[in-house]
C-alpha cells in the first residue's frame, strides 16, 4: 500500500471543509430555513429550492465517499472498499442528474454564458476522470490519482464565491500534484492523462466562449431551447 495513502483523507476533508466555507454564505450558513439568501457574486438574493438541496445533498455525499474510500484501505478493509466503490456508480449518476437539474435551475433564472461555458468544462472532466479511476480500479496507482483529480472540476463553482479565480486556483493544484509526485512515488503518468485532458477540455471551452459566440449560444439554445 502506498504512503500516500494515509494522506489522502486529509486531502479530501481539506477540499470539503473549503466548499462548505465557499459556500457558507449562499447555503450552509442560512440552514434551517434558507429564507432571504443572499449569493456573494453579484450580492443578489437568491431562492433555494428542492434542486439547490438535492444537489447540495449529492456533492457532499461524493465528497464524503472520497474522505472514507482511502481510509478503509489504510484499514485493509478492502471488502467495503469495494463496495463503497460500487455504490458510487449510483451516487455518481444522481450527482450528474443533480448537476444538469442545477444548471437549468440557473440559466432558467438569467442566461449566462460565462457560467454556461464553465458548466461545459466542468461536468465532463468530473465524468472522464471518474471514468478514468474506474476505468484503473485494479491499479491502484493510478485509481487513487484519477479520484484525486475528481476535485478539480468543483474548484471553480466553489472560489467564485470568495470572488477567487477559479483556473488559476486549479493550476496551482495541478502543480502542487506533480510536485507531491516528485518527492514520493514518481507515478506521473495519470498526472499527465488528466493534464492532457483538462488542456484539451479547455482549449476546446476557451474557443467557444472567446472565438466562437454564436456556436456557443447555439449549443446553449439546444440545451434551454429559448433566447
Amino acid at each position: 500500500m502506498e504512503k500516500t495513502y494515509r494522506y489522502l483523507p486529509y486531502f479530501f476533508a481539506a477540499f470539503f471543509i473549503l466548499v462548505v466555507y465557499c459556500f457558507f454564505q449562499s447555503y450552509f450558513g442560512e440552514f434551517p430555513d434558507f429564507q432571504g439568501v443572499i449569493s456573494p457574486i453579484g450580492n443578489t438574493p437568491i431562492a433555494i429550492t428542492g434542486v439547490t438541496h438535492f444537489h447540495a445533498v449529492m456533492l457532499i455525499v461524493w465528497l464524503l465517499m472520497l474522505i472514507v474510500q482511502p481510509i478503509l484501505i489504510v484499514q485493509q478493509k478492502r471488502e467495503w472498499h469495494r463496495l463503497v466503490g460500487k455504490a458510487s456508480y449510483v451516487v455518481v449518476a444522481l450527482m450528474v442528474v443533480s448537476l444538469l437539474l442545477i444548471i437549468n435551475q440557473e440559466q432558467s433564472r438569467e442566461k449566462s454564458l460565462p457560467v454556461f461555458t464553465a458548466n461545459l468544462f466542468d461536468v465532463p472532466v468530473f465524468l472522464v476522470f471518474y471514468g478514468l479511476a474506474i476505468y484503473f480500479r485494479r491499479k491502484p496507482a493510478y485509481h487513487a490519482r484519477f479520484m484525486v483529480m475528481t476535485v478539480i472540476p468543483f474548484i471553480n463553482p466553489a472560489v467564485a464565491r470568495l470572488l477567487a479565480n477559479g483556473l488559476a486556483v486549479q493550476l496551482g493544484l495541478w502543480l502542487l500534484f506533480f510536485v507531491v509526485e516528485f518527492f514520493t512515488r514518481k507515478t506521473f503518468k495519470p498526472y499527465f492523462i488528466g493534464l492532457g485532458y483538462y488542456v484539451f477540455n479547455l482549449a476546446v471551452v476557451a474557443y467557444l466562449f472567446l472565438g466562437n459566440q454564436p456556436l456557443l449560444n447555439q449549443i446553449w439554445q439546444l440545451f434551454f431551447g429559448k433566447s
